[in-house]
């Protein structure tokens, strides 16, 4: 009977290496035509390796260098950084879905049982929500919208000045640390539009919760899971319930999962309370209170780490490139001072309408976008019908990877200098060109596809009336202009010690 035993055993694991190579071999030789770095035909350890070290994108735009606007990334990966056929495969009618649930969109689930507007695969599930989601993003019957931006940035222009702008006595300055700055205004500023009242970062000048750091650190497993499904399935069997984050926990995740759950409570019962914000829009709208909650912390999310690491890089690159700051400076004063018959700007934060037709503020905006987007990463899509990309052909269930960074340095489209910091490519282009170029550096938001961002519309408010104030009002000059911050890319952009100096300057206005 043993001898029976042994045998029967080493037939079954035998047979099962058997099945496990010829899967492999299976499925290297769907994509055995497209090139890629060695080993990714077999493995997805190459995607895992540089993901885990956040220089995933680099390794991808050294990837489109080295074989092309198409490439094998994984064993059923292939990497795609043309921009014409990014915009296809991201077009409302093309056949495409987020790829399924072994993908990174499953990795970013809030609750690891249930999906919100981020994670949903299926079009029409992610159809329906969308359209209940637009109307509040868009402020459809929300009034006041802009003064709630507005009173924040006045908020954060307080700390600024209280805090860290160098005096005219000369005492030595304290450095405003812009990784974490930045994220405490947009913190306050989506917590403000999404539930009527902020949290009160600015106040503290501190993460007092605990939840951007708690947040910042699930950035890295939640990428991880996407590629590795163990590392998902972990997290979402019943074992590891007892270690998720809890609405009772003091801080951390939980603790902004219960300020969430008792803000969106008091909309519910005999004595519920209305307020002009986009929780109230989803309450009226008729989803239900669970969905609510998911999505009005995906709101505040998604809405913190990408506007903040915009600020973030378009402060940096504009402290760094002279001729674009002393531009950018000058047509703010200009646009202060007024001129003949003209009154000048809105104080004390510009309107968005007037913000908009600054010419070069918004150059400068879609620049410092373009060069570094606000979210980045793999976006898998998906088709169930084979598919012809880059002339080359894909088959069905195949994940394609955008590789955005690529694709928004593209000299084809934005010139020869596309690798540059150069905000005048928006204003010194022929019509037709800059539609091309502006169709592609859409492509940060998603623009025109059925992935749009929901949050497009108050990330440029945010971006356009911050910048316009503190250009204004200050100078800005890296700390360390050696190594100015550290970075990783965990589909986000986290940036460390991002330090810099804040000094005030003399302004029309009298700012």
């Amino acid at each position: 009977m043993p001898i029976l035993i042994t045998t029967v055993s080493i037939g079954a694991i035998g047979a099962l290496l058997i099945w496990t190579l010829f899967a492999r071999v299976r499925t290297w030789y769907r994509l055995r035509h497209i090139p890629g770095p060695p080993a990714v035909a077999w493995s997805k350890l190459w995607l895992a390796r540089w993901q885990a070290g956040g220089k995933l994108l680099t390794h991808f735009r050294e990837t489109s260098k080295r074989y092309g606007p198409i490439a094998r990334i994984g064993p059923d990966w292939i990497l795609v950084s043309s921009p014409s056929e990014i915009r296809r495969i991201w077009s409302v009618r093309s056949g495409y879905r987020r790829s399924s649930w072994e993908t990174r969109y499953a990795g970013f689930r809030i609750d690891p049982n249930s999906d919100s507007i981020l994670t949903m695969v299926d079009n029409k599930s992610h159809l329906r929500v969308r359209s209940k989601l637009l109307p509040a993003y868009q402020g459809k019957g929300i009034t006041g919208q802009e003064a709630v931006i507005d009173g924040q940035i006045t908020r954060f222009i307080s700390l600024l000045e209280r805090k860290y702008v160098s005096t005219a006595r000369g005492d030595r300055p304290v450095p405003f640390e812009m990784g974490r700055g930045f994220s405490y205004f947009t913190q306050d500023a989506i917590s403000a539009v999404g539930f009527g009242a902020p949290f009160g970062y600015l106040d503290e000048d501190a993460d007092f919760y605990g939840a951007l750091d708690a947040m910042e650190g699930m950035l890295l497993p939640c990428a991880l899971m996407g590629l590795l499904p163990p590392l998902l399935w972990a997290v979402t069997s019943p074992l590891s319930k007892p270690f998720l984050p809890r609405k009772t926990d003091p801080s951390g995740v939980g603790r902004l999962l219960g300020v969430i759950d008792e803000r969106v409570r008091t909309r519910y019962g005999d004595h519920k309370v209305r307020n002009a914000d986009v929780v109230q829009v989803l309450v009226d709208s008729g989803m239900p209170r669970g969905e609510v909650e998911a999505e009005a912390l995906v709101h505040l999310l998604a809405g913190t780490d990408t506007t903040a690491g915009a600020l973030r890089n378009a402060v940096f690159l504009l402290s760094t490139s002279p001729a674009a700051y002393r531009r950018l400076q000058a047509e703010i004063d200009a646009a202060v001072a007024g001129g003949p018959g003209r009154v000048g700007v809105t104080r004390p934060v510009i309107a968005d309408a007037e913000a908009r037709e600054m010419a070069f503020l918004q150059a400068c905006i879609k620049e410092s976008m373009r060069y570094w987007p606000p979210v980045l990463g793999m976006q898998g899509k998906t088709s169930d019908a084979d598919d012809v990309i880059c002339g080359v052909r894909v088959p069905a269930g195949t994940h394609v990877a955008w590789g955005l960074f690529e694709a928004l340095r593209d000299k084809d489209v934005f010139g020869n200098d596309a690798d540059f910091f150069e905000p005048m490519r928006w204003l010194d282009t022929e019509p037709e060109k800059l539609k091309e170029m502006e169709a592609t550096q859409g492509l940060v938001f998603a623009a025109g596809t059925k992935w749009e961002c929901l949050g497009k519309r108050l990330a440029n408010i945010e971006m356009e009336k911050v910048l316009f104030e503190l250009f204004l009002r200050f100078d800005f000059a890296m700390l360390n202009p050696i190594e100015p911050f550290q970075w990783r890319n965990l589909n986000f952009t986290v940036h460390d010690n991002m330090n810099v100096i804040i000094t005030r300057r003399g302004s029309p206005g009298g700012c």
